[in-house]
């Protein structure tokens, strides 16, 4: 079927073309309204756990307990009192930020299967706005955080805040315990958080799948109709002209059998 065939084929049954194109629009709208809003930008972040005297500067400390100290850090930074801390530094609810993490490195044996109450939790905190992800270094004494929040910016303002809310929870509890001075531990964020953005058209496209998806299948659908309509019209036509052509012979003289005689049936 030629182009502007179909597009005569439209403008015929237009009030079907008309309706198909106010149901796929209607389509679009439930699926941008229904879709939920996923995280579009991203923040990533390190933290380098150390010593006020920088064991990773003297060649003659051992950085390995500081790495183990890392790992635990990144299972304390989960935690609930941590979270309320970044949310206070990034000045934004507590209940839009959830974290998660460590999964692997040496603080794996602390990763234990989640009761089913505090499994509710986590559910909840699915829906969360803001989403850290902590990850401890194997071989180094660095935490990675990464943040996923709706915009880079945003996402970049919780990845910086992880830091402060962090040192506020580590220095009131150094305070509060006295510790001296010498034996505190050093939290040193490595530069600025990095930004990206990550899945930034997803709802966009979901939409406009949904529109074309719905257009596709209801124009093709009066295509096909019409395509089948025209098929019986042809078969149609050549049934009349069989018809025809069959009363034209039927109905010539010569196309008649000679009766037989009255002699000729005796016989």
């Amino acid at each position: 079927m030629e182009f502007a065939e179909i597009l005569r084929t439209l403008r015929r049954y237009w009030v079907a073309t008309a309706l198909t194109v106010v149901v796929a629009i209607g389509a679009a709208v439930v699926v941008r309204m229904s879709s939920h809003s996923v995280p579009t930008g991203a923040a990533t972040v390190q933290i380098l756990v150390d010593s006020p005297s920088s064991e990773l500067a003297n060649l003659t400390q051992n950085p390995t307990p500081l790495i183990s100290r890392a790992a635990v850090f990144a299972q304390v930074m989960s935690s609930q009192a941590v979270i309320q801390e970044i949310a206070s530094a990034a000045n934004v609810p507590v209940g839009q930020i959830t974290a998660q993490g460590p999964y692997t490195g040496a603080a794996e044996n602390l990763n234990v299967i989640t009761p089913s109450e505090a499994r509710s939790s986590q559910l909840v905190a699915e829906k969360a706005i803001y989403r850290i992800t902590l990850q401890a270094q194997q071989n180094e004494p660095v935490i990675t955080t990464t943040v996923q929040a709706p915009t880079p910016a945003a996402a970049a303002r919780i990845a910086n805040a992880v830091y402060a809310g962090v040192q506020h929870y580590v220095t009131t509890i150094q305070q509060s315990g006295h510790t001296p001075e010498a034996d505190r531990v050093t939290l040193r964020q490595l530069g600025s958080a990095q930004t990206a953005t990550v899945n930034g058209g997803s709802k966009g496209t979901m939409t406009i799948a949904a529109f074309l998806g719905v257009m596709l299948v209801g124009l093709l659908g009066i295509l096909g109709l019409e395509a089948i309509r025209k098929r019986d019209d042809e078969l149609e036509s050549i049934e009349d002209e069989l018809a025809a052509e069959f009363d034209s012979v039927s109905h010539k003289p010569e196309s008649r059998l000679p009766l037989a005689s009255a002699g000729e049936r005796r016989r």
